[in-house]
């Protein structure tokens, strides 16, 4: 017999919860998972700061130690490589942004490509998933802008193209092999979450790790919608 509780926040979620009767196996801190849990994380002070702890808490992969035979170029695709693995991640099971299909392969597509635009080859926000055939054909850029247009509006899509202000990036060796950790961190715990994530909760984790990053000024890694 299945067991049902009362969706009611206590302890650190206390004050939020809409009432209903849950499966006692999709309740955390007493939200339903499926309702209540991530309004909590995306509106609340408590929910945030969780958010942020569990990024950051997540364990550190074994590095060996860095000698300097490994250079800036290496450092700068390796970082490139893991940014966009995390927002494979984040964007888990979301139909391409330009064809709107989902693909056996999904890349990790720059809204405003990395060529022209450097400075923005790590923010999060110019980077969106799209089909590994898309990707291939610089024709389906245009299709790919339109897509975000669609799904998360012209506000969102004026705030990357604003982006394209950011001056360049000049990251020290030491510096990119900091972010590389942050961002293997970062992915050790989106695997182990190993979520899908709804619109808001994609803003609220670009946003959120953009900011534990730390390439960006806050003004360049948030968008508020």
């Amino acid at each position: 017999m299945i067991q049902e509780k009362i969706c009611k926040g206590v302890g650190i979620t206390s004050g939020y919860g809409c009432g209903k009767m849950v499966n006692v196996c999709n309740r955390k801190y007493g939200l339903g998972k499926m309702c209540c849990y991530p309004s909590w994380l995306l509106e609340s002070e408590n929910g945030k700061i969780k958010m942020q702890k569990a990024i950051l808490k997540a364990s550190k992969p074994k590095f060996d130690k860095v000698k300097a035979k490994e250079n800036t170029t290496d450092w700068n695709k390796k970082l490139q490589s893991k940014i966009n693995e995390i927002v494979r991640l984040i964007d888990k099971d979301q139909p391409c942004l330009a064809k709107g299909i989902h693909a056996k392969q999904m890349h990790a597509g720059h809204v405003f490509s990395r060529g022209s635009n450097p400075m923005l080859r790590f923010n999060l926000h110019n980077i969106h998933r799209q089909s590994a055939q898309s990707n291939h054909f610089q024709n389906e850029d245009g299709l790919f802008r339109e897509g975000i247009v669609k799904e998360y509006g012209y506000t969102y899509f004026n705030f990357i193209s604003e982006l394209r202000k950011i001056k360049d990036l000049k990251i020290t060796t030491d510096e990119y092999i900091e972010y590389y950790r942050n961002a293997s961190r970062i992915c050790l715990y989106l695997k182990k979450e190993n979520k899908i994530y709804d619109i808001y909760m994609r803003f609220h984790l670009r946003n959120s790790i953009n900011l534990s990053l730390g390439i960006y000024s806050y003004s360049n890694c948030t968008f508020n919608w």
